[in-house]
């Protein structure tokens, strides 16, 4: 596991930038309102912090490329997601969101 806490990921996007990439990312995921759909909240190694709705067949690779699009800098890092508590891992990206157990969790970027 790598820590990632200390780097600066946002030393060069401007605020209007940062919510350009957001926005993006926000409109890639394509949500079916007829399947059930749930919040994420993900804790970025940046220090920022985004909340994106998902339908629970998303996949944890879903949620890996919404970060990349969020913030394309660390499309250049390697970076694992872990959950809040108790700390697991998410190494499987094949896990659907409810396979997973993260409907409407907080999961942390590392």
């Amino acid at each position: 596991m790598e820590d990632h806490q200390d780097e600066d990921f946002m030393n060069t996007i401007s605020p209007v930038q940062l919510a350009e990439n957001e926005a993006k990312a926000n409109s890639s995921i394509l949500i079916v309102e007829s399947e059930t759909t749930t919040n994420i909240q993900i804790r970025l190694a940046d220090g920022g912090r985004l909340v994106q709705k998902f339908n629970h067949s998303h996949r944890i690779s879903n949620i890996q490329l919404f970060i990349v699009d969020a913030r394309p800098a660390m499309a250049a890092t390697s970076f694992i997601l872990m959950t809040t508590f108790p700390n697991k891992e998410l190494a499987d990206e094949s896990w659907t969101l409810k396979e997973a157990n993260l409907l409407n969790a907080a999961i942390m970027q590392w």
